[in-house]
């Protein structure tokens, strides 16, 4: 069981720390509640822009990757649709050095434009080798948009267009990070070989001078309820077609999640999974499928995708699929294969608790969806879903009105 102690500073900055003195590493992970979602529909990209714009320097620390190497810290930084986090993996006894270096950085970047000019070119390489040059990269941004039609959902941490990144100013970067960047809207987690109150000591050191910054609630636009089925066809220089479908379903906070999650697996992860076992194996009508959910602060995507066998239209694979699903009847062996993918939701769980910098993520990351004391028992919420709930998701969530599919079709040219 990860223990934890935590503090809260003047400006609201939320303090984690879990002290695990079997490493002499700690590991700093700072997370900002900020990420797609919170970006306006015609400045997207912004978020991701913003994580790498922060690398650039502060006015106390020009240098952050010169500054951390001397102390013997490795350091990244991700943007998913939720959050921003920044990790630091140092030796326990220089963790002052990432609490210099994260302060200064929430409290006064350096704004310099040929830092911001730089870095936009870095991320619209990023998005034309990622998204638009690599064989089905735009995939999602193609999906999302068909599932979601006004949450900030519809698009991918990496924006819209390589344009919208291009167009983005310094004034617009300023008041991003007024808005989002400063301790009421952070979490710092410090995991390692450290005493709590000693870093509770440099956490009031380093960032209680820094001013709270505005709150201002977060209302996101809620989608309608799905009445009818949705289509989309694409044609793209891939080797091969792809399906995938999807049907929204419920946020990472909801009870009904770890049921979902569980449901995933059960239909679409490994070969011994129903749609596998049946598509793949038996009637050869896919070479490969999988589902999974995606787990977002808000309304998720349980998603299913597959390759069509050789020679396999991509409708008939579909309709095979679709009426599968929407007959769907469990068999007698619920119980034994509820069971499995339960020891096997365990077992990740327990991989991901191995390493210090991956503890500290997965706490930094809870807490900032809610608060950490709620997924601290995340084994037993898994172990408590039953089998008559994991019916009535499955005849809940499998119907043709609410789905969302994409038909990816090749153009018969294969991309080296």
């Amino acid at each position: 069981m990860t223990t934890i102690q935590r503090h809260i500073l003047s400006n609201g900055l939320r303090i984690i720390v879990h002290e695990d003195h079997s490493t002499p590493l700690a590991a700093c992970n700072v997370a900002y509640n900020v990420g797609s979602r919170d970006e306006h529909p015609d400045c997207t990209g912004l978020a991701h822009l913003m994580e790498h714009f922060m690398f650039t320097g502060s006015v106390n620390v020009p240098n952050f990757d010169q500054a951390l190497q001397k102390v013997g810290a490795v350091n990244n930084a991700y943007t998913s649709q939720d959050i921003t986090n920044y990790y630091i993996l140092l030796p326990a006894n220089n963790l002052e050095t990432a609490f210099w270096v994260e302060s200064d950085r929430m409290l006064q970047p350096s704004f310099k434009q040929e830092s911001l000019d730089i870095q936009k070119q870095v991320v619209m390489e990023e998005f034309k080798e990622s998204y638009l040059n690599r064989p089905y990269g735009d995939v999602l941004m193609l999906f999302n948009p068909l599932v979601y039609k006004v949450h900030p959902y519809q698009w991918l941490p990496i924006g819209k267009s390589v344009e919208t990144i291009a167009s983005v100013g310094m004034d617009t970067i300023r008041d991003f990070h007024r808005r989002f960047y400063h301790p009421g809207n952070a979490v710092l987690v410090v995991a390692g070989d450290v005493r709590a109150e000693e870093v509770f000591v440099l956490a009031e050191k380093w960032f209680d001078d820094i001013p709270a910054g505005p709150q201002k609630p977060k209302n996101y636009p809620k989608e309608q309820p799905q009445t009818a089925a949705r289509r989309l066809e694409a044609r793209r220089d891939v080797s091969s077609d792809l399906l995938l479908k999807g049907w929204r379903m419920c946020d990472r906070l909801h009870p009904d999640f770890y049921a979902l999650d569980l449901l995933s697996d059960l239909f679409g992860t490994g070969q011994s999974s129903y749609l596998y076992r049946t598509f793949v194996t038996e009637r050869h009508l896919f070479t490969d499928i999988s589902a999974a959910v995606t787990g977002t602060a808000d309304e998720g995507v349980f998603q299913i995708s597959g390759r069509p066998a050789e020679g396999v239209p991509i409708e008939e694979a579909d309709k095979a699929l679709s009426d599968y699903l929407y007959g769907f009847q469990y068999d007698g062996r619920l119980e034994h294969d509820l069971q499995k993918v339960q020891n096997a939701a365990e077992s990740i769980l327990l991989y991901n608790d191995i390493k210090i910098d991956d503890r500290a993520t997965n706490l930094a990351v809870w807490e900032t969806l809610d608060h950490v004391e709620r997924f601290l028992d995340e084994r037993q919420r898994y172990f408590d879903v039953t089998e008559e709930q994991m019916r009535r998701l499955t005849s809940a969530l499998f119907t043709e009105e609410q789905s969302c599919t994409l038909l990816y079709k090749s153009n018969g040219i294969m991309q080296g």
